[in-house]
């Protein structure tokens, strides 16, 4: 879907990143100074149902502090806009190369290009791409723009028990937007979810937690060499996190995405939900299978392929289901 803002802001706000190429920090980066009335936001999807209950409007934030290999929202790792391109809707009409200015884009016999190396993401192209072969990821936008937005769907959040969940990339990292705008939603009647991996100090979450309903989060290992060959950082702040997460009377959900190979194994099932059936406010844990809808965007978006992970098949699925269940009542698919 099309990023729900529109037009470029010339201040862009600025939040914790994974380090290098797409290798997140050890420790959580350290706090950096955010715009309270901006975020970036990467899309605002209505009438999602499998992000909390109900019908429900998710919003996704840029900027993430892991780095699965996996990743199936690339263009939400970098906080920043992205120029993404889709070489087959070009017609080669050579307007983005008139008003890049940078010299960026290029036409040649052998097709248009963007040297990416010097692109800055302005946003000219884009605007003058008319066929959609260039787009942006990614838009700031305020509290109010953002609630405005979600607002359109109160009707069916109340006749569905649903509301708005802020995903991303790492909604958390966008303190004390995301504080700013939960608040909000909740002072309109709105149910409130956030999904989030749990990579920051724990203050962060703290911030948000007086405004959230549900808390929806990510266990993808909890074995500390797995985590780091294909997470990027050990995951003990996650776990600890997590931990007292659970000892804050607040709602929440535990789900892992499975994917082969990183924990698709009944060894790494069972020793996640056993961590999970130690936590206290539990609805459920879910299993959610890897699909590999990431790798076009990646493609977009000029990053090599990901081509060790796969998707488990629904009898692996169930399969890990039932050792789940060996520890915790709620187990979904």
């Amino acid at each position: 879907m099309v990023p729900t803002a529109v037009g470029h802001a010339t201040a862009q706000p600025t939040v914790a990143q994974p380090l290098g190429d797409g290798a997140a920090a050890e420790v959580p980066p350290p706090a950096v100074p955010t715009a309270r009335a901006l975020a970036p936001v990467l899309n605002i999807q209505r009438f999602s149902t499998h992000d909390g209950p109900g019908i429900r409007t998710t919003v996704f934030l840029k900027g993430c502090s892991n780095a699965c290999a996996w990743c199936h929202n690339p263009e939400s790792l970098r906080a920043a806009p992205q120029l993404q391109e889709y070489p087959d809707r070009c017609i080669a009409c050579g307007r983005c190369v008139v008003v890049c200015p940078r010299g960026a884009q290029r036409l040649e016999p052998a097709g248009r290009s963007v040297d990416r190396g010097t692109c800055v993401a302005c946003g000219r192209c884009v605007e003058e791409c008319f066929t959609g072969a260039l787009t942006m990821a990614g838009r700031p936008m305020s509290v109010e723009a953002v609630l405005a937005a979600v607002g359109q769907d109160r009707v069916y959040y109340r006749r569905s028990g649903g509301g708005v969940t802020f995903s991303g990339g790492e909604p958390v990292l966008h303190r004390p937007f995301l504080a700013d705008v939960l608040r909000a939603c909740r002072q309109d009647g709105i149910h409130t979810a956030i999904q989030t991996a749990g990579h920051y100090p724990w203050a962060w979450l703290a911030e948000a937690l007086h405004h959230v309903d549900l808390v929806l989060f990510d266990v993808k290992s909890v074995d500390p060499q797995v985590h780091r060959e294909w997470i990027g950082n050990d995951g003990e702040t996650i776990r600890a996190n997590l931990r007292r997460l659970a000892g804050q009377g607040v709602r929440l959900a535990v789900r892992t995405p499975v994917v082969s190979p990183v924990n698709d194994t009944e060894a790494a099932i069972d020793a996640i939900a056993r961590l999970v059936a130690e936590l206290d406010h539990l609805d459920y844990y879910q299993l959610i299978p890897y699909h590999p809808l990431g790798e076009a965007k990646r493609a977009s978006l000029g990053m090599a392929r990901e081509e060790r992970c796969s998707a488990p098949d629904r009898h692996t699925l169930e399969r890990l289901a039932d050792v789940a269940r060996r520890h915790l009542p709620n187990v979904r698919l």
